[in-house]
């Protein structure tokens, strides 16, 4: 009985643990979209450590976000690496992006790509955005 009991705490520890990884992510969107950039790269960062918890279409989420975040904030070489791997995680699946958010995806890579990078002062983040929509949909779940 004993080992019933502690079996089904360790369940529910887990399934609060992941909604609240879920919750941060929805939190990090959310900044994402009102163009609080910093804070949800902060969010992002802190949900890292964590992506083993996600599904298939939350972690594309995450990566999605991560890099248009990473866009906004002109750091480059971040957009694109966390960009390439939700393109090719998605390469062949219509129903892991909605077409909007699959043709900010293209634009964007294509962008940091080929577009050079504003000089900015040392440590200081330029809030310049490289797409046209300045919030994307949110990848289909």
């Amino acid at each position: 009985m004993r080992r019933v009991s502690l079996l089904g705490l360790a369940l529910c520890f887990a399934s609060v643990a992941c909604t609240n990884y879920r919750d941060q992510l929805e939190r990090a969107d959310g900044h994402y979209r009102q163009a609080r950039y910093e804070a949800a790269l902060s969010n992002l960062e802190d949900l890292e450590g964590d992506l083993g918890h996600f599904d298939r279409d939350e972690r594309i989420r995450y990566e999605y976000v991560r890099g248009m975040t990473h866009a906004r904030l002109n750091q480059r070489a971040d957009a694109r690496h966390w960009l390439a791997i939700v393109r090719e995680r998605t390469d062949g699946d219509s129903r892991a992006l909605s077409e909007e958010a699959r043709s900010l995806l293209e634009r964007t890579l294509t962008e940091v790509d080929t577009t050079p990078a504003a000089p900015t002062p040392a440590g200081a983040q330029s809030n310049s955005a490289p797409a046209a929509a300045a919030t994307p949909a949110t990848p289909r779940r």
